[in-house]
């Protein structure tokens, strides 16, 4: 994908931001992702603000990093949940 001609490109949650990294900054392009929303939002086996931080942790390694979802939101979750994670970014980019 990141030889695709593309300017940036989503992954899910199962790839690893650390390697995806490498290639994205290898073929200069961003990449965006990858809370786990399995286990952070629907399974909740995962807290969601630790693993927004990370998240942000592994990919402000990166040019061009953007914090995004690992995959949509296919079903209802709580939304307290979601908040952690955001309040966990918003914190972060205030801090940096």
């Amino acid at each position: 994908m990141a030889g695709s001609g593309a300017h940036s490109i989503a992954i899910d949650e199962c790839m690893s931001l650390a390697y995806v990294g490498e290639i994205a900054q290898e073929h200069h392009v961003g990449f965006l992702g990858n809370l786990h929303v399995t286990a952070a939002l629907f399974e909740e086996t995962e807290e969601a603000a630790a693993d927004a931080q990370r998240c942000l942790r592994e990919g402000q390694r990166f040019p061009g990093y953007v914090f995004g979802l690992g995959g949509p939101l296919t079903q209802p979750i709580p939304p307290s949940r979601l908040d952690a994670a955001i309040a966990t970014l918003f914190t972060q980019a205030r801090g940096s």
